[in-house]
């Protein structure tokens, strides 16, 4: 048997589903990981039982053979190959999900990837399986603090999970797999992530709050009755305006500190980070609270 094994005969019409699943606001630990690979594998396993169950017989081989031949082939033409990237450019490159159990793993990992396009290419002459998935987990976080971020878009974050089927049973099998032992296990802070979280922070907490404590300070550093009340005004813009560059600064620490996808095993060293970033949060609902207040109650 050569490597067109599998090569596709019938050129006929066909009719397949697609999909992009995201992963984002996931924490992950490798076992999670370990067991979605395995049911990924098994569904794969069964779409290449029923190929090579009807694959062309070769006459030059002997029943025992024959029969080893397709037993060798449906473990190396269905498997899913694993791609791993650490966060300091190490690679590595499994077709098992030992890999995952390997003492040496690059952590802190930055990216996992396993797809099952990879391995039956190599048996099909460079053509595609007609029922194809991939995962791509990213842990990566963004820069601490970034002048080119567009602050109102959702945190960039390329966790995903890809499903092109012709067979809606495959299709159907790796959407529900996905969603039960992947993306089901959310962090509770996954709403800073996404889109306009910046915009409705500014417009509910940062525009009171810099208003309130821009006038404030105007008061303490020029009073009202001060010769130099001409500068009460432009005081309070550059208050306000401070205020929005310090939030800016502040959200992309926020979001460093708490990373889109969190991997269990990558041990984040950012504990401080976050207590410190809790602190803050608490004080600020407090004063915004307190404001609001008083200014019902007077």
């Amino acid at each position: 048997m050569t490597e067109d094994s599998l090569v596709t005969k019938n050129r006929a019409p066909v009719r397949w589903k697609e999909i992009e699943i995201p992963v984002r606001g996931c924490k992950i630990s490798l076992d999670k990981i370990k067991t979605i690979y395995r049911e990924l594998s098994d569904i794969n396993r069964s779409f290449g039982e029923k190929m090579i169950a009807n694959l062309d017989r070769d006459t030059n081989m002997s029943d025992d053979e024959w029969e080893n031949h397709k037993s060798w082939l449906l473990d190396d033409a269905f498997c899913l190959t694993i791609s791993i990237n650490g966060q300091k450019d190490q690679q590595l490159y499994a077709e098992t999900v030992d890999i995952f159990d390997d003492p040496y793993l690059p952590f802190p990992l930055e990216t996992i990837f396993f797809t099952n396009v990879n391995s039956y290419r190599r048996h099909a002459s460079g053509e595609l399986p007609t029922n194809q998935v991939s995962v791509y987990l990213d842990f990566g976080k963004p820069d601490i603090v970034d002048p080119k971020a567009v602050v109102s878009a959702a945190t960039p974050n390329a966790g995903h999970v890809a499903v092109k089927a012709e067979d809606i049973a495959f299709y159907n099998a790796i959407q529900k797999s996905v969603e039960q032992s992947l993306t089901s296990h959310r962090t509770w802070y996954s709403p800073i992530h996404r889109n306009l979280s910046y915009d409705l922070g500014l417009l509910l907490v940062i525009l009171p709050a810099a208003f309130y404590f821009s006038a404030y300070f105007m008061d303490q550093i020029i009073p009202a009755d001060s010769n130099h009340m001409i500068y009460r005004w432009p005081l309070f813009m550059y208050f306000v305006f401070l205020s929005f560059i310090v939030y800016r600064m502040f959200t992309s620490y926020l979001k460093w500190a708490f990373p889109v996808n969190v991997l269990v095993e990558n041990k984040d060293k950012a504990h401080f980070h976050r207590l410190f970033l809790g602190g803050i949060i608490t004080w600020l609902f407090y004063q915004f609270a307190n404001t609001v207040y008083h200014l019902i109650v007077g």
